[in-house]
């Protein structure tokens, strides 16, 4: 299909971001001066257009155009504006820009295209993206350990473990002791370097690192036997109905597992990776894939954890694109448009952070 509009993904690069949190910045606010006439609010702008050599024919275009964006209209319930006085091709571009305006309040990224097949049919489409930022999406294994060796908080413990139970095998998450796993390598490559540093220099660091390596994979078998179980999520709703506040602690506990709970009841069969790899890349060599950025990790405190976010982030910024969830929908009479769109990942990483974010705070 050729497209008609579009807009150029420009390469950026990955700096570094730890312990899955994003980097929030201020936006600058801007207001006009003085107030405006009353008779400037009822105007309205066309949208500005440079009009091409070879222009689809007008009356066919309009009935493609109009056509598809009634399909467009009823998946989204949208109104659509009065067209008529307006000459070819600004009736289709008003219409366009009236529907971008009304689909810009969904809270998602959601960008509507023209697009002509190869048949010469015009038609719509939109562009669904969620923007994953410079994160790196790591869920710390460790404090779920100690959380539960503490008789006081092993009811957290077990309801955290079915929410990594859901995570591991319905969310598709890879688990760093796996050796198909991107973290498993570079775990690899660590123990080595240590390895090496005992050989030629006995130092206590070396020493302290090489603990702390044994201890992330020692206890990250642990855990990993545990919720491969599928036990823990089959006990899932049980443990949410049963589950004790006691403090703020336990509230937050409750209410991250009470909302993967129900990504789980919503999308049972769903992984974070289904919509990662649609997009097209002008060179394959130089992507970061989205499994690489997204995983369980032993800790993200420590010596050890940093060395391993240096090393990936260095090998991050020598790369110029991204896979980050992608869809494109076409509505003509032979797609299957659906107003989901992205609202899974809309809701799995925000909830990913605010694991993490509960790990790091644990009493």
């Amino acid at each position: 299909m050729q497209t008609i509009q579009t807009v150029r993904r420009l390469g950026r690069k990955f700096q570094p971001s730890a312990r899955c949190a994003t980097a929030k910045k201020q936006q600058a606010c801007f207001s006009s001066f003085g107030t405006p006439a009353n008779d400037f609010l009822k105007r309205q702008f066309l949208p500005l257009c440079e009009i091409a050599k070879n222009v689809p024919n007008a009356k066919q275009t309009q009935k493609d155009f109009f056509g598809s964006l009634s399909i467009l209209s009823g998946v989204y319930a949208l109104e659509q504006t009065k067209t008529e006085p307006q000459p070819y091709p600004n009736d289709i571009l008003l219409a366009q820009q009236y529907a971008q305006k009304q689909l810009n309040k969904s809270g998602q990224d959601i960008e509507i295209i023209i697009l002509q097949d190869e048949d010469g049919i015009v038609k719509l489409a939109t562009n669904h993206s969620y923007n994953t930022g410079t994160t790196l999406y790591y869920i710390p294994v460790l404090p779920l350990y100690r959380l539960l060796q503490d008789k006081k908080q092993k009811k957290a413990g077990e309801l955290l473990l079915s929410v990594f139970a859901y995570l591991y095998h319905i969310v598709a998450i890879p688990y760093y002791r796996e050796n198909h796993t991107y973290l498993f390598y570079h775990y690899e490559c660590m123990e080595e370097w240590m390895i090496d540093d005992l050989e030629s220099e006995e130092n206590d660091t070396a020493n302290c690192n090489l603990t702390e390596f044994n201890k992330a994979n020692h206890y990250g078998e642990v855990i990993l036997r545990k919720i491969y179980n599928p036990y823990h999520l089959n006990v899932f709703k049980q443990r949410i109905e049963n589950y004790k506040q006691k403090s703020s602690f336990d509230k937050d506990c409750l209410s991250v597992a009470q909302k993967a709970f129900d990504l789980f009841t919503d999308y049972p069969d769903t992984n974070i990776f289904r919509n990662t790899m649609n997009q097209d890349f002008d060179n394959d060599q130089y992507i970061i894939r989205a499994e690489q950025y997204i995983s369980f990790i032993a800790d993200n405190d420590g010596e050890l954890y940093d060395n391993i976010a240096r090393v990936i982030n260095d090998e991050f910024n020598e790369s110029g694109e991204m896979e980050e969830p992608f869809l494109q929908q076409i509505y003509d009479s032979q797609s299957s448009p659906s107003k989901e769109g992205l609202s899974f990942e809309y809701r799995i990483f925000p909830l990913i952070n605010e694991l993490c974010t509960l790990l790091n705070t644990i009493p």
